[in-house]
């Protein structure tokens, strides 16, 4: 009685982790006027352009456009005047930050960028990050404003220390 136990918690685990398992290469599938378009992620991703971001148009719709980002190594920081866009994450991961709040982003999540705030994502990982991004109302390139970012919003580098002085003891200006 106690292996049919054992095999019976065995098979519900097993079904259970099969149920939790994420796929690598999701379907896109959208329907616009000429049908329902579907495609993997990777094939979308190979349509990108080179360089450190790449922006792949789905479509759009009169409210919307849809949009595949591919973050090789990350963007610049800007803003949008006239558009709100929804970024979700499929796959790799990042920090995207919103106005100097830093955020880590994996594959799953999700954020909602209003128009005017200053934001950008920094891939941290050594493959491309892939996200599905939606613009309201359609975007159509010409709405990104390159924005500066304040001193202090900066990340801070180490000081830097003469090698004569490796563990930073007495003072660090040069004779």
């Amino acid at each position: 009685m106690s292996k049919k136990r054992s095999l019976l918690v065995l098979l519900a685990v097993a079904l259970c982790a099969g149920c939790a398992v994420t796929s690598a290469n999701p379907t896109i599938s959208l329907r616009y006027e000429k049908g329902i378009d579907s495609n993997d992620l990777t094939s979308l991703m190979r349509r990108a352009a080179p360089g450190p971001v790449g922006i792949v148009d789905l479509g759009h719709t009169a409210w919307v456009s849809e949009h595949i980002a591919v973050v090789r190594e990350g963007e610049v920081p800007h803003y949008h005047r006239f558009h709100d866009l929804t970024v979700v994450v499929l796959r790799g991961e990042g920090v995207m930050d919103i106005e100097g709040k830093r955020f880590a982003m994996k594959a799953g999540d999700v954020v909602h960028i209003n128009r005017g705030v200053r934001h950008y994502f920094r891939n941290s990982s050594k493959d491309p990050a892939a996200s599905f991004v939606v613009f309201s109302p359609p975007f159509d390139g010409r709405d990104t404003v390159t924005a500066e970012v304040p001193a202090e919003e900066q990340p801070k580098a180490e000081p830097s220390r003469p090698w004569w002085r490796p563990w930073g003891r007495g003072s660090s200006k040069s004779p």
